[in-house]
């Protein structure tokens, strides 16, 4: 499975995976006619599914402050001077892709000089948007800053609404003091937090901007992250948990305040909410699927085989 962080962010990604699908799903549903479903389909689904309905998991919603310890002045001066040495060796002529392999502390990239893949808007955080969308291919950025680290980037393609690009990300070296100063700066979100202060206030100046605020939609209990289980361990809707540490990547330690938002125990499902459900997803399984027929109707696939 790899490390806490990886699984964590596994974990977010499927989720974000999760809402994107939805959000398809429900644009495909505005599109498409309502369909009837008799009671013997939904006498048939249920049946179908009969081993799954028996319980209903325990799940949680919640939403988050990360913080990220912040490295010194002295040791983000020494990040920043190392990419600008790196940024001018590559401006001497030196090869982007194999600087990248040798100096570029993105796990994700490194190995591939850099190489991010196409990205679209959106996918990434604010000041590396901007900066990846200002270049024309071939162009190198000057050294920039994001809450990952400093930047050397190069676009490479350009097409609408994407951009195929590569970055060598420097980080500063954060220290035993700077962990300190950001365990005690989760305690103080909670206590605020606790004292009524608004939560979007607390995330604008607290959360790490690469992080995700939480998990809106029931997420299964038993699937949480071992930090995430346990600082929620007795928590109700509505509490808020301490500052708790979770393991980023690269060896990076963040801190979390959590707030439940929902928790459901394990129970018996509702026959009456249940099939309600099996009527509303047969309809909109069936409006969808009829929908997609009629554009592939309305597509013309041309096969070319080489003479």
């Amino acid at each position: 499975m790899g490390s806490p962080d990886e699984y964590r962010r596994t974990l977010m990604d499927q989720f974000r995976r999760r809402q994107i699908q939805q959000r398809v799903f429900s644009e495909l549903q505005k599109k498409a006619k309502p369909r009837n479903v008799s009671e013997a389909e939904i006498d048939s689904a249920f049946e179908r599914n009969r081993t799954e309905l028996q319980k209903r998991p325990a799940t949680v919603t919640f939403r988050q402050i990360v913080v990220a310890p912040k490295a010194s002045e002295k040791a983000k001066l020494v990040a920043r001077t190392k990419a600008d040495s790196l940024l001018a060796e590559i401006r001497r002529g030196g090869d982007f892709e194999n600087i990248a392999k040798r100096e570029s502390m993105d796990p994700g990239s490194k190995a591939v000089g850099g190489d991010l893949g196409w990205t679209r808007r959106g996918a990434t955080v604010p000041q590396f948007e901007r900066m990846m969308f200002a270049l024309n291919p071939g162009q190198i950025s000057p050294v920039f800053e994001t809450a990952f680290g400093f930047h050397v980037l190069r676009v490479d393609r350009v097409q609408t609404g994407e951009v195929k690009a590569r970055h060598i990300l420097i980080i500063p070296v954060i220290d035993s003091t700077d962990l300190e100063r950001g365990r005690l700066e989760a305690d103080s979100v909670a206590r605020q937090w606790r004292s009524g202060v608004a939560f979007d206030s607390l995330a604008a100046r607290h959360h790490d901007p690469s992080e995700e605020r939480g998990i809106l939609q029931p997420f299964p209990k038993d699937s949480l992250p071992l930090s995430y289980s346990q600082a929620i361990t007795g928590k109700k809707a509505g509490d808020i948990t301490d500052g708790f540490q979770l393991a980023g990547a690269r060896g990076q330690v963040k801190y979390a305040v959590v707030q439940v938002v929902t928790m459901t125990d394990v129970g018996q499902y509702d026959p009456k909410e249940i099939r309600a459900q099996i009527r509303t997803q047969l309809a909109a399984e069936r409006s969808t699927r009829e929908m997609l027929d009629e554009m592939r109707k309305l597509t013309f696939v041309a096969i070319k085989y080489p003479d």
